[in-house]
Protein backbone atom coordinates (compact mmCIF):
# COMPACT_ATOMS: atom_id res chain seq x y z
CA UNK A 1 0.00 0.00 0.00
CA UNK A 2 1.82 3.33 -0.98
CA UNK A 3 1.27 6.07 0.71
CA UNK A 4 -1.54 7.99 -0.89
CA UNK A 5 -3.45 4.97 -0.35
CA UNK A 6 -3.06 5.20 2.93
CA UNK A 7 -4.21 8.52 3.55
CA UNK A 8 -6.75 7.71 1.20
CA UNK A 9 -7.94 5.16 3.85
CA UNK A 10 -7.57 7.36 7.00
CA UNK A 11 -9.93 9.95 5.35
CA UNK A 12 -12.69 7.17 5.05
CA UNK A 13 -11.98 5.41 7.47
CA UNK A 14 -12.66 9.40 10.02
CA UNK A 15 -15.45 10.09 7.78
CA UNK A 16 -17.16 6.99 8.81
CA UNK A 17 -16.12 7.89 12.84
CA UNK A 18 -17.49 11.25 12.08
CA UNK A 19 -20.90 10.49 10.56
CA UNK A 20 -21.37 7.67 13.59
CA UNK A 21 -20.56 9.16 16.48
CA UNK A 22 -18.53 12.99 15.88
CA UNK A 23 -20.13 16.06 14.99
CA UNK A 24 -23.18 16.83 16.41
CA UNK A 25 -25.61 19.87 16.46
CA UNK A 26 -26.32 21.31 19.52
CA UNK A 27 -28.55 24.90 20.07
CA UNK A 28 -29.32 26.52 23.73
CA UNK A 29 -32.29 27.44 23.96
CA UNK A 30 -33.13 31.25 22.47
CA UNK A 31 -36.60 32.66 20.56
CA UNK A 32 -37.14 30.93 17.65
CA UNK A 33 -37.93 33.81 15.83
CA UNK A 34 -34.27 34.86 16.19
CA UNK A 35 -32.47 31.78 15.79
CA UNK A 36 -30.70 31.29 12.53
CA UNK A 37 -31.01 27.53 11.43
CA UNK A 38 -28.29 24.84 10.80
CA UNK A 39 -29.66 23.38 8.46
CA UNK A 40 -29.19 26.01 6.10
CA UNK A 41 -26.70 29.03 7.55
CA UNK A 42 -23.64 28.80 5.66
CA UNK A 43 -21.36 29.39 8.66
CA UNK A 44 -22.56 26.34 10.62
CA UNK A 45 -22.59 24.24 7.38
CA UNK A 46 -18.57 25.01 7.41
CA UNK A 47 -17.82 24.61 10.98
CA UNK A 48 -19.52 21.19 10.38
CA UNK A 49 -16.56 20.23 7.85
CA UNK A 50 -14.44 22.22 10.42
CA UNK A 51 -15.39 19.56 12.68
CA UNK A 52 -14.39 16.37 10.27
CA UNK A 53 -10.81 18.27 10.15
CA UNK A 54 -10.56 18.48 13.51
CA UNK A 55 -11.63 14.97 14.37
CA UNK A 56 -9.26 13.57 11.22
CA UNK A 57 -6.52 15.79 12.84
CA UNK A 58 -6.99 13.99 16.23
CA UNK A 59 -6.66 10.38 14.89
CA UNK A 60 -3.46 10.63 13.09
CA UNK A 61 -1.65 13.11 15.70
CA UNK A 62 -3.68 12.18 19.17
CA UNK A 63 -4.22 15.67 20.09
CA UNK A 64 -6.10 19.00 18.75
CA UNK A 65 -3.87 21.23 16.42
CA UNK A 66 -1.96 23.93 18.44
CA UNK A 67 -3.10 26.21 16.01
CA UNK A 68 -5.36 26.35 13.13
CA UNK A 69 -1.94 26.47 10.43
CA UNK A 70 -1.22 22.97 12.12
CA UNK A 71 -5.10 22.40 11.08
CA UNK A 72 -4.93 23.91 7.47
CA UNK A 73 -1.97 22.20 6.49
CA UNK A 74 -3.26 19.10 7.28
CA UNK A 75 -4.63 18.51 3.52
CA UNK A 76 -6.31 20.58 0.77
CA UNK A 77 -10.13 19.77 1.62
CA UNK A 78 -10.01 21.92 4.79
CA UNK A 79 -12.40 24.65 4.02
CA UNK A 80 -11.48 28.35 4.68
CA UNK A 81 -11.58 29.26 7.96
CA UNK A 82 -13.61 32.49 8.13
CA UNK A 83 -16.61 33.08 8.87
CA UNK A 84 -18.71 33.50 5.43
CA UNK A 85 -21.24 35.72 6.67
CA UNK A 86 -18.71 38.41 8.15
CA UNK A 87 -16.07 37.45 6.92
CA UNK A 88 -13.71 36.89 9.89
CA UNK A 89 -10.89 34.54 10.48
CA UNK A 90 -12.78 32.39 13.33
CA UNK A 91 -11.09 32.49 17.07
CA UNK A 92 -9.05 29.03 18.01
CA UNK A 93 -8.32 28.60 22.01
CA UNK A 94 -6.46 25.16 21.63
CA UNK A 95 -7.49 24.41 25.32
CA UNK A 96 -11.06 25.41 24.81
CA UNK A 97 -12.96 28.09 26.84
CA UNK A 98 -15.85 26.39 29.07
CA UNK A 99 -19.53 27.43 28.42
CA UNK A 100 -21.85 27.42 31.62
CA UNK A 101 -24.28 24.41 31.33
CA UNK A 102 -22.37 22.71 28.53
CA UNK A 103 -19.98 19.90 28.23
CA UNK A 104 -16.67 19.97 26.60
CA UNK A 105 -15.14 23.37 25.87
CA UNK A 106 -15.35 25.77 22.79
CA UNK A 107 -12.29 25.65 20.58
CA UNK A 108 -13.36 27.41 17.37
CA UNK A 109 -16.05 30.26 17.70
CA UNK A 110 -17.20 33.45 15.28
CA UNK A 111 -15.31 36.62 15.97
CA UNK A 112 -18.31 38.53 15.90
CA UNK A 113 -21.83 37.84 16.74
CA UNK A 114 -23.05 38.14 12.94
CA UNK A 115 -25.82 35.43 13.45
CA UNK A 116 -29.22 37.64 14.49
CA UNK A 117 -26.96 38.50 17.29
CA UNK A 118 -25.57 34.84 17.88
CA UNK A 119 -21.98 33.08 17.05
CA UNK A 120 -21.34 29.81 15.91
CA UNK A 121 -18.92 27.47 17.77
CA UNK A 122 -17.55 24.23 17.65
CA UNK A 123 -17.94 22.33 21.03
CA UNK A 124 -15.29 19.84 21.39
CA UNK A 125 -15.79 16.63 24.37
CA UNK A 126 -13.11 15.29 26.38
CA UNK A 127 -11.76 12.33 24.60
CA UNK A 128 -10.17 9.36 26.73
CA UNK A 129 -9.18 5.87 25.77
CA UNK A 130 -12.89 4.61 26.25
CA UNK A 131 -14.50 7.11 23.63
CA UNK A 132 -13.55 9.24 20.77
CA UNK A 133 -12.84 12.85 20.33
CA UNK A 134 -16.67 14.14 19.28
CA UNK A 135 -17.29 17.56 18.38
CA UNK A 136 -20.77 19.55 18.19
CA UNK A 137 -21.60 22.86 16.31
CA UNK A 138 -23.51 24.85 18.88
CA UNK A 139 -25.09 28.33 18.41
CA UNK A 140 -24.70 30.54 21.65
CA UNK A 141 -26.48 33.81 21.93
CA UNK A 142 -24.42 37.23 21.91
CA UNK A 143 -25.34 38.71 25.86
CA UNK A 144 -23.25 39.85 28.99
CA UNK A 145 -25.04 37.09 30.78
CA UNK A 146 -23.77 34.24 28.91
CA UNK A 147 -20.77 35.61 26.85
CA UNK A 148 -17.64 37.25 28.14
CA UNK A 149 -14.27 36.91 28.96
CA UNK A 150 -15.20 36.86 33.01
CA UNK A 151 -17.93 34.16 31.96
CA UNK A 152 -15.74 31.90 29.77
CA UNK A 153 -12.47 30.83 30.77
CA UNK A 154 -9.63 28.39 30.46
Amino acid sequence: MNHSDNVACWVGWIAIVALATGCQTSERAVSPLRKPSVKIDPCAERLHDVCGQLLLYHSIHKRLPNDLVQLKNLNSTTPPLVCPTSGEFYIYNPRGLRIPGQLGRLLLYDARASHSGMRWGILVGDADSRKPLQTRVILLPEDSASWGSNILGP
